[in-house]
């Protein structure tokens, strides 16, 4: 009988030759142009900055494209980009699983590139990347993130291990083996939210992906126990008491896709924010001239930890607090990425605003909906729970893109021009008609060299 490391292995040649329905790959692509949108509106920023001088990739010679410019080798495009899609916080979410596009798309990207790849093949792996880090999400349980990893990171290398292996070509032995070595470089912690630390450790789970598939075909050998033998990932970092997963969760989907439950950021901040955001927005209408109270938000116990944080007074502090994002909400009726600029992190406004919310923990209460009360100074109190866990139903999935295009566009518009913008969307919405990967590199790498690196 295969043990669960195998399973997940033997799934990978569907992703690569066999049927994926249109809507799967429709939501793809929308993750695929979320990405590149709020990467390349991180590209020079500090963490970037920073991340450059340190590592230096233009010493190290290689044709895998840079975000924001540049082009160095697989690995450190990875780590690079991989970092960069992550620093504002911006990018797609899985509910049970945390930002599933992150650490997977820069190494299949990378590797995709050199390898001179199709585009259809950069999709497929991308969505073999996703659909088998969900269900790794699913071997270690709910609670391997309650107690303090932060799973896009320990679970997304197995997602870049896959698409890596998949680009590469790897047989079932040599994928077996990557899954192992991804095993032994899984790290990441919820500590690190608010700081640098967050976005720095997924760059490092699509870096460390992509070297475990390449060790793998380089004749590496990894852990013999692999994911759930002895001392094996399962049994150090799978809380004891979650439910086990069955065998048959882990085959290909034949409607199990995972990647259909991707939900998408309309607001710059944790995604834990988002349904008292939405909710206060809605209710700052109907206060009319009346002056708030309090505010309470009856939160999960997932949420503590998460986007608690109170007396925000940086950028991504301010988007790991319920209490500022509920503050800019109430007195902008906005949390984008212009919100959280340094002017208002010290506004007066939003400020006092903030220091009247009152954050309160309900462990029965879902992580998908906030109960939201607005008490204010002439009586009332407003009510609002709105649930940001429903994915778009296929019929939508069009407006959905159109959604999603005009976030891009908000994002990219102001560094680059238009022409260069709507090259981008092109090679995105066709990318699976692409006879190379390449095609959409270079649109990539273009838009790259026209970024100034003041911003």
């Amino acid at each position: 009988m295969q043990d669960q490391t195998e399973m997940l292995a033997t799934a990978l040649p569907h992703y690569r030759t066999g049927e994926i329905p249109d809507e799967v790959r429709m939501v793809a692509k929308s993750s695929l142009l979320d990405w590149i949108g709020v990467s390349l509106a991180a590209a020079h920023s500090d963490p970037m900055r920073g991340l450059r001088d340190v590592l230096n990739p233009a010493a190290v010679p290689g044709n895998a494209t840079l975000i924001g410019g540049g082009s160095t080798s697989p690995m450190l495009a990875a780590r690079l980009n991989g970092t960069a899609g992550h620093v504002l916080d911006f990018d797609d979410v899985l509910s049970s699983f945390g930002h599933p596009t992150v650490p997977v798309l820069p190494a299949a990207l990378a590797l995709a590139e050199v390898h001179g790849a199709s585009g259809d093949a950069l999709l497929r792996a991308f969505i073999g990347g996703i659909e088998t880090e969900s269900r790794v999400s699913d071997m270690v349980g709910a609670r391997h993130y309650e107690v303090g990893f932060h799973s896009t990171a320990t679970l997304g290398i197995f997602g870049a291990a896959a698409a890596s292996a998949m680009l590469l070509g790897l047989d079932h032995e040599q994928t077996v083996t990557t899954l192992s070595l991804a095993s032994i470089s899984s790290s990441g912690l919820k500590s690190a939210f608010g700081s640098w630390g967050k976005s720095l450790q997924v760059g490092h789970a699509a870096a460390e992906g992509l070297i475990a598939a390449q060790l793998a075909q380089a004749g590496a050998t990894g852990p013999g126990t692999r994911l759930d033998g002895t001392q094996g990932y399962l049994r150090t970092h799978r809380v004891p008491g979650d439910p086990t997963i069955v065998a048959d969760q882990l085959a290909a989907p034949s409607d199990d896709w995972r990647t259909l439950g991707m939900l998408f950021k309309y607001h710059a901040s944790c995604y834990g924010t988002h349904s008292s955001i939405e909710s206060l927005r809605r209710l700052r209408g109907e206060a009319g001239d009346a002056d708030v109270r309090a505010i309470r938000l009856g939160v999960s116990s997932r949420h503590i930890g998460m986007c608690d944080q109170t007396n925000a007074r940086t950028e991504l502090q301010g988007k790991f607090s319920l209490a500022f994002t509920s503050g800019l909400a109430w007195v902008r009726g906005s949390a984008g990425e212009a919100d959280f600029h340094p002017s208002s992190m010290s506004d007066a406004q939003v400020q006092d605003m903030a220091a009247r919310v009152q954050v309160l923990e309900d462990p029965a209460r879902p992580f998908s909906t906030t109960e939201v009360e607005v008490e204010l100074n002439d009586g009332r109190t407003l009510t609002s729970a709105i649930d940001m866990t429903i994915p778009a139903p296929m019929s939508e999935l069009q407006d959905q893109w159109g959604r999603l295009e005009q976030k891009f566009r908000s994002l990219t518009e102001p560094l680059l021009e238009v022409a260069v913008v709507d090259a981008l969307v092109d090679a995105v919405r066709n990318v699976d008609d692409l006879g190379s990967a390449t095609e959409l590199t270079a649109a990539l790498a273009a838009a790259g060299a026209a970024l100034t690196p003041s911003h």
